[in-house]
């Protein structure tokens, strides 16, 4: 065969309708009734939106599209009344507000944003509508720009419960629809990267001189009201910290790290709900809900490297307890105790002391979940890690995720039915560690997983590992709740759920070491570093413990189903919901 000048022939852009992209390996196609620019700005969406299609070749992508059934894929509205539509979609239940406009039922922000309410029938949602109008707002701040760069922890799990807030209260999202990036946008992004460039010092000064123009130029959202009233609270508390002790260059660099359009998204509203960091100047009466102390300080002090810090010594620890301090500061929640134990002795203060509410945390109780029912003397045995909820590649040492390698590298040899399954990705690694991966039986999934995918993980898992350096609630009690016993560290806060012998097996080696509670400062005290080599100690007790629930597969079992029945009886989201409606309560007067 002769071969010789040949044309490129383009990729094509279109079919049928469909916007056709080739990426990562697949071919996307995107249904005309999709926001496809939205949906490709937002990071990840591509690859878990329903309404997006994939296939391996440009021909299946085109067998896939003419398969498709436009009019299958559109909600349905099956009811309505009171200000509310009642539409089917994709098998599920919504009550939309009328008020809403245009609504992307496959995108959970969407839904927030808009107050759309799911149900399981037409009778539950047209019973919930009223009850929805006549709740008490409370404006969820977890979606504000500055939560974006903190690890994005609005959108952690542990906050999922706002989707099911408590009676009498619903919660809001204020937050501005998105928008193609504008020619703002895009120059705004440039001077940002030139300010890098340059050094920290030049990025400083740039954001302090455009702080005064932060408040008079236009940004959509933003209403003059608005703006004045963040302002007079920005100088308000400015005056506050310089009084309480605070330095004019440490309350400047603290109201900076409140970001500035983030106070004037959120404008005035009556209550907010904050997670994690007081991200506030104290503009609206606010509740805040945190796993331990060090948060408060975040990003001027940050997590993992509290151990011969002094945080009642540090610049910025007056600014925070003015800001706790303050009137607008309504309810600081946890579900720690030690954490509850631990503000007030830190704050020395009798006001943060009256404000400090403690309730255990609640997840839902799944419909699967691991029975443990008796199998074949050789059925395999699955051993799960997890890494945390962000992916960072990082946290896999935080998890224990050398140890477990380790601990597993005894494990097979003596028990060849044990396999093991790593939900992370993986770190820069020793070959040692690529040998133990690569010898057999260990499985690592590094992939975006849906919530089907991960019931299916968990409920098909017979052990859950968490030799992490402190306790790490979402993934305990989800464990749990798959009725998992979970082999765990003694980090911080991890026996306040896990109770040795009892709903799973506790390993000695983390306290003191990577993390402790100092009750006389009133501070976590953490130290990383200790996770980034394996602890001989903790590889035993590892070892020792899952040959136990190798061995014996009653004391699996049974532990396994008291951890779910602690969920069931101890760890509901009612009884956290009683104690958040609580705080509320006393917020409201």
């Amino acid at each position: 065969m002769h071969l010789g000048r040949r044309d490129k022939v383009p990729f094509p852009d279109s079919y049928r309708g469909f916007r056709l992209i080739r990426t990562h390996g697949r071919v996307f196609a995107f249904p005309p009734s999709a926001d496809a620019e939205r949906i490709l700005r937002t990071r990840g969406l591509m690859f878990r939106h329903p309404a997006v299609l994939s296939a391996g070749t440009l021909e299946e992508a085109r067998a896939v599209i003419d398969r498709f059934d436009d009019q299958a894929d559109r909600p349905e509205a099956v009811g309505g009344g009171g200000g509310y539509e009642i539409v089917r979609h994709r098998g599920a239940l919504y009550a939309v507000p009328s008020r809403a406009g245009e609504v992307d039922l496959d995108v959970a922000d969407d839904r927030r944003r808009a107050g759309v309410i799911p149900g399981g029938s037409v009778a539950e949602l047209e019973a919930a509508v009223p009850r929805a109008e006549a709740a008490a707002p409370v404006e969820f701040a977890g979606w504000l720009p500055v939560y974006l760069v903190s690890g994005n922890c609005g959108q952690h799990p542990q906050f999922a419960h706002t989707g099911e807030p408590p009676p009498g209260y619903r919660f809001t999202h204020s937050a501005p629809p998105p928008r193609p990036p504008s020619w703002a946008d895009r120059l705004r992004d440039r001077v940002a990267r030139f300010a890098i460039t340059v050094g920290r010092a030049l990025r400083s000064a740039f954001y302090a001189a455009r702080v005064p123009f932060t408040f008079v130029l236009p940004a959509r959202g933003v209403t003059l009201a608005a703006r004045w009233h963040v302002l007079a609270a920005f100088v308000r508390l400015l005056v506050v910290l310089i009084r309480r002790g605070c330095g004019l260059g440490a309350s400047f660099r603290f109201l900076q790290t409140r970001h500035l359009q983030s106070q004037l998204l959120l404008g005035k509203k009556d209550l907010v709900f904050l997670t994690s960091m007081p991200y506030t100047y104290g503009q609206n009466p606010w509740v805040i809900e945190i796993e331990d102390p060090t948060t408060l300080f975040y990003p001027l002090v940050q997590n993992g490297h509290t151990c011969g810090t002094a945080l009642a010594e540090s610049p910025y620890f007056p600014a925070v307890k003015a800001l706790l301090e303050d009137d607008n500061c309504k309810a600081i929640v946890t579900h720690m105790r030690s954490t509850a134990e631990l503000v007030p002795t830190l704050f020395g203060s009798e006001a943060v002391r009256r404000k400090v509410v403690y309730a255990p945390l609640g997840v839902p109780l799944p419909a699967r979940w691991q029975r443990h029912d008796p199998e074949p003397a050789d059925a395999p045995v699955h051993l799960l890690f997890i890494n945390s909820w962000c992916q960072v590649p990082e946290n896999f040492f935080l998890r224990g995720g050398l140890e477990v390698l380790e601990a597993f590298d005894q494990l097979r040899r003596k028990y060849p039915q044990v396999r093991l399954t790593m939900r992370t990705a993986l770190p820069l690694l020793d070959d040692h560690y690529h040998r133990i991966v690569e010898s057999g039986w260990v499985r690592v999934v590094n992939r975006f997983m849906s919530a089907g995918e991960m019931a299916d993980l968990h409920a098909g898992s017979h052990v859950f590992l968490l030799p992490a350096a402190r306790v790490h609630i979402v993934s305990l009690l989800q464990a749990m709740s798959y009725g998992l016993p979970v082999v765990g560290s003694d980090g911080w806060g991890m026996e306040e759920y896990l109770e040795d012998g009892h709903n799973g097996l506790v390993v000695r080696g983390r306290y003191g070491k990577a993390s402790w509670a100092d009750r006389d400062a009133g501070m976590l005290r953490e130290n990383y570093e200790e996770t980034f080599t394996p602890d001989p100690a903790v590889v035993a007790g590892l070892v020792e413990a899952v040959s136990r629930l190798i061995e014996d597969r009653e004391l699996r079992r049974r532990l396994g189903r008291q951890a779910r029945r602690d969920v069931e009886t101890k760890y509901t989201v009612g009884r956290w919901n009683e104690a958040l409606a609580a705080a509320f309560d006393k917020a409201r007067g």
